[in-house]
């Protein structure tokens, strides 16, 4: 693992990388796609149905052997290898080509270019692991910042911006030769009880929210599969939807793919079937021969659905030519496609939300010979992600943000950072609890007890000195940094003859105990010295039930259990401590006990991890030209079954409080699927990025933003909340706790309807902290000139023209947005939407002219009774803006006469975008 920069911090560094890509890309494909004929792949797939057993039938609609679409060897199908993660291609548990920026940051660039290139390198990394399938993208929508999976989805809260993003990632995919699997059909919008959650929301608010970027996919992808997920729909569990799955996705907009079941979510093999699920996977428990040739012996299940599906799924296999041949494991040669695609999405992903100190005005860029402190302990670790299948472990290679920050600046000693403030459980520094307060020379370390019970009864099976707590069970291992070792030990009064010689080399082996047998406990003992005076964080991370105490009295305590039991994982938890003395000895008690073994999962913890740090700056710290604090959540605090805290983890709010009173040039960067309480020191921050989880060139790519070297483009894909209860979603799930437990709720109806994010907002006496497509940049911009190609609503394209002006000193990209806005509209409608956008590049003084598509549907609203797109005579606002708050021009177009438009001809984009968002078999990454 290295933490270096990938490539210099300019962005013309990019040109030799960019022109080896470029010399791959423009070979032809060969061998790999097949590229056959409809009516050839047709008359491939009956053929084998034809000659199948009903048994080989059954066979093939489920999987339990580690295959995704099974094998079948008597036709020579040897079965399809699909990985899962949006933010990586994961083998055997661990990254094999880049560690992507979330692709909530992808929806932030708000540039097509920019999603075609990450799904170019995802499918080329899947192709040369050895898979067929990427389970991505995810096109589930943000209505909520408690979702812990919002990091996963490319939608954002629009779902018009997800029906650009989601075909243009995915069409980057499958040029590789492939399969995309879409996830999660529909609804699945939140993490909370989410194998019993039954989600209510209306017919129009389904069709025109939630299944837009389904749809999409299917008419501007052509997407292999999708994947339907845990939820209920309106009572029907989503892989048990008939009225979803049938009716709507193969129905009315005519798809041949195939859809497969969520890891084991369908529930009833009757239903699962009737419904339109096609692949039972990953055990393949519902669709067994057993369980279905009943129902078609009765009547109840016709011949022909059992037959579909086994067509589904050889279509998908001869379409892709895997009925012939599969892909098989090689080396990563080209790691640049990945490399490239994760620190160009990262440049454009991060949003510069704030810049102005209140006292010089802007501070961002900085001067690179500026003295900066950095705060968090993210800033120098590795590029973090969520729990769970998207997590992405940026072992190949990364930087950091302090080294990046370090390595851009004139000198990388103008660079400190403050490890008083920092949580990190290997480098903590403990002291013995036999110390006295007046001690110079203090034994580093705990004593910890090992009890075989769980309760702490008899003799301890083992009492020994440790020099930190971070164990981890899995790997029977202590992983804490010796303290001797480091440059400076001498004046940190720490007596080195103490510590243990086996504890040298900072990873110790536990091999005398045995905490695998389900009844273990653990009691720690030992000593803090704050270096400065104030309040502390008490932080704990355990796979079990456990108690803090300091100076004998109980500051926390956690009975263990886990917020979602089919992906446990331990949660932290943390406390801010009384006004503590700098330089005094305060004891630290914990007990811990264990009671069962939680399971290894991505980001998971088996074991116990206790560490602490000064909420309080050094007095020193005003002395810094700025401040970097780096904070917001990590895969401890969101991903699969753990939605997440509104407000920010580890009582930085507190110390965000402190550090932007010290320092009024404090910078803040946030990390996190979504948002989080930005409240109350959004007010005193100089400046504050949004740079969710920016992969692993994230440090680079910071660290060019603030240097100035990058001029920032992202673009909020979500509403930022000044307070969570003015979210429109808050009256339908504010309480995370009411949906976990014995008793916990099993319904949740999206009150909100089509009102969601800034939707919501615009009806709303209350405005976001920061709105949809909002994002500073380093330059200004001017609109002028709005045309229109046609006054009149039709049913063909029409263009809205205008001319952006590049008004400031430096290059940089503008993000156009129009919306639409329907005047005395005859049904409830959201006062403006979202129907087009661009991203423009433009050098200082430079003025382009801008095109937008718009389509019949761009102006229409979903009819239940007709099942129809509808546009209603009367006028619509044509206008264009920077955010959804900030109209900058406007036109009145005008429907003279009603436009019906059935569901399976229109289209969520015009002609020009269906173009924009396809890539060429020219532009793949075959060679």
């Amino acid at each position: 693992m290295t933490n270096k920069l990938v490539l210099s911090g300019s962005v013309v560094a990019l040109s030799l990388l960019t022109a080896s890509v470029s010399a791959a890309s423009s070979q032809e494909s060969s061998g790999y796609y097949q590229g056959r004929s409809w009516a050839d792949v047709e008359a491939k797939v009956s053929s084998i149905l034809d000659n199948m057993s009903q048994s080989e039938k059954y066979q093939f609609i489920r999987v339990d052997d580690g295959h995704m679409i099974p094998t079948n060897h008597r036709f020579g199908i040897e079965g399809t290898v699909a990985y899962d993660s949006t933010m990586g291609v994961y083998v055997n548990k661990e990254i094999f080509g880049a560690s992507y920026p979330s692709q909530t940051m992808l929806a932030a660039t708000w540039n097509i270019q920019r999603a075609k290139q990450l799904g170019k390198a995802l499918g080329y990394e899947t192709r040369i692991a050895g898979g067929e399938q990427l389970l991505s993208p995810v096109v589930n929508l943000y209505r909520t910042p408690l979702n812990g999976r919002a990091a996963e989805s490319v939608c954002g809260e629009d779902p018009y911006l997800c029906s650009v993003m989601a075909p243009a990632i995915t069409n980057g995919i499958q040029v590789q030769g492939v399969q995309a699997g879409a996830k999660h059909l529909v609804a699945n919008e939140q993490d909370a009880n989410r194998q019993n959650l039954d989600v209510r929301v209306d017919e129009r608010t389904l069709r025109e929210m939630y299944l837009v970027p389904f749809e999409s996919l299917v008419k501007n992808a052509d997407i292999a599969a999708l994947m339907c997920g845990f939820n209920k729909v309106n009572g029907d569990y989503a892989c048990e939807n008939h009225h979803v799955i049938t009716d709507i996705v193969k129905g009315e907009w005519g798809y041949q793919g195939f859809v497969l079941s969520d890891f084991n979510s369908v529930k009833n093999s009757f239903e699962g079937a009737w419904a339109g699920t096609d692949l039972d996977m990953p055990s393949g428990l519902k669709f067994t021969e057993n369980e279905l040739q009943p129902y078609v012996n009765s009547g109840q299940l016709h011949q022909d659905v059992i037959d579909d599906k086994v067509k589904r799924n050889l279509r998908a296999l001869v379409r892709y030519g895997f009925d012939e041949r599969t892909f098989y494991a090689q080396s990563l040669d080209h790691p640049e496609y990945g490399q490239e695609a994760a620190l160009q999405t990262a440049r454009e992903g991060i949003v510069l939300l704030k810049n102005h100190s209140r006292y010089q005005g802007q501070i961002l860029p900085l001067d690179k010979s500026a003295r900066i402190a950095v705060v968090g302990n993210a800033a120098q670790q590795a590029p973090s992600s969520p729990f769970g299948t998207a997590n992405s472990d940026a072992k190949n290679g990364y930087v950091s943000e302090l080294a990046g920050l370090k390595q851009l600046n004139v000198n990388p000693d103008n660079v400190t950072f403050i490890d008083s403030m920092s949580l990190n459980p290997s480098k903590v520094q403990f002291l013995q609890p036999s110390c006295m307060s007046d001690d110079t020379d203090c034994a580093p370390g705990v004593t910890v007890e090992y009890y075989n019970n769980h309760d702490f009864t008899g003799t301890p099976s083992l009492i020994r000195r440790e020099l930190g707590v971070n164990f981890n069970w899995a790997t029977m291992t202590n992983d804490v940094t010796n303290p001797c070792t480091q440059a400076g030990f001498e004046a940190t009064g720490i007596d080195c003859s103490a510590v243990p010689e086996d504890a040298a080399d900072g990873s110790r082996q536990l091999t005398e105990i045995n905490p695998q047998n389900g009844a273990f406990s653990v009691r720690v003992v030992g000593s803090i010295r704050p270096v400065t005076t104030g309040p502390q964080v008490l932080k704990v991370r355990a796979d079990g039930a456990f108690k803090v105490f300091l100076d004998d009295q109980l500051m926390m305590e956690s009975d263990g259990v886990p917020r979602a039991q089919d992906v446990p994982n331990a949660v932290p938890v943390t406390v801010k401590t009384p006004r503590l003395k700098a330089g005094k000895l305060y004891n630290v008690r914990v007990e811990y006990q264990r009671q069962n073994r939680f399971q290894v999962d991505l980001g998971g913890l088996n074991g116990l991890q206790f560490s602490w740090a000064a909420l309080n700056p050094p007095q020193d710290i005003d002395q810094y030209d700025a401040v970097i604090a780096v904070v917001g959540r990590n895969y401890e605090y969101e991903g699969e079954g753990m939605d997440p805290n509104y407000d920010l983890p580890d009582q930085q709010q507190v110390m965000l409080k402190k550090l932007t009173k010290a320092n009024a040039n404090t910078v803040v960067v946030m990390h996190g699927g979504g948002g989080m309480n930005m409240m109350p020191w959004n007010k005193k921050a100089a400046g504050v990025l949004h740079a969710f989880y920016s992969g692993q060139f994230g440090g680079q790519a910071l660290a060019e933003i603030l240097y100035g070297d990058v001029n920032p483009s992202g673009r909020l894909p979500i509403s930022l909340d000044k307070k969570f209860k003015f979210n429109p979603s808050y009256p339908s799930y504010h309480d995370r706790d009411a949906y976990v437990g014995d008793d916990a709720k099993t319904s949740m109806t999206y009150s909100e309807g089509l009102f969601l994010g800034y939707r919501g907002y615009l009806e709303s006496k209350h405005k976001p902290l920061y709105p949809f497509g909002f994002g500073l940049s380093y330059t200004d911009f001017n609109y002028s000139g709005l045309t229109l190609s046609d006054r009149n609503v039709k049913e063909g394209t029409m263009y809205a023209t205008f001319s952006v002006t590049n008004t400031g000193a430096r290059a940089g990209y503008a993000v156009p947005q129009l919306y639409i806005a329907p005047k005395n509209a005859q049904v409830e409608r959201p006062k403006r939407e979202l129907k087009g956008f661009d991203k423009v590049y433009l050098e200082a003084g430079e003025t382009k002219q801008v095109t937008i598509a718009l389509n019949a549907r761009s102006f229409a609203h979903y009819v239940q009774k007709t099942d129809s797109w509808d546009v209603d005579k009367g006028n619509y606002k044509i206008l264009i803006g920077d955010s959804a708050q900030n109209m900058l021009l406007r036109k009145t177009m005008h429907a003279k006469h009603e436009i019906v438009m059935r569901t399976s001809d229109s289209n969520p984009l015009a002609k020009p975008v269906q173009d924009a968002v396809k890539v060429a078999k020219s532009e793949s990454y075959f060679f």
